[in-house]
């Protein structure tokens, strides 16, 4: 688990900048826990290319930061993202 969540780190350090649009609907985060408090979280919106962080000590300049989702770092990121999903219940038989 621990090695995960250094990967995913190093894919959210890696994305390049981008051009952030409107939308801002985040689908996907993550939460960063020290020892008693919440450090940070991050929400991410691939459609529109922003990333939202918040935290206690994070600076009011990096609170909104736009990447590039169409990147290589951005797409193993959300590869990641959707391998963590539980998987789809079977369909009812029908009768």
């Amino acid at each position: 688990m621990e090695h995960e969540a250094r990967r995913a780190l190093e894919l959210i350090a890696a994305l390049p900048p981008g051009e952030q649009h409107r939308c801002f609907v985040p689908g996907w985060g993550i939460r960063a826990h020290g020892p008693a408090d919440p450090l940070f979280g991050i929400a991410f919106c691939f459609r529109c290319h922003g990333a939202r962080l918040r935290g206690p000590d994070v600076p009011p300049g990096l609170r909104g930061q736009p990447f590039d989702a169409d990147s290589p770092a951005a797409h193993e990121l959300l590869r990641r993202f959707r391998a963590r999903l539980p998987p789809e219940p079977a369909d009812a038989p029908s009768g």
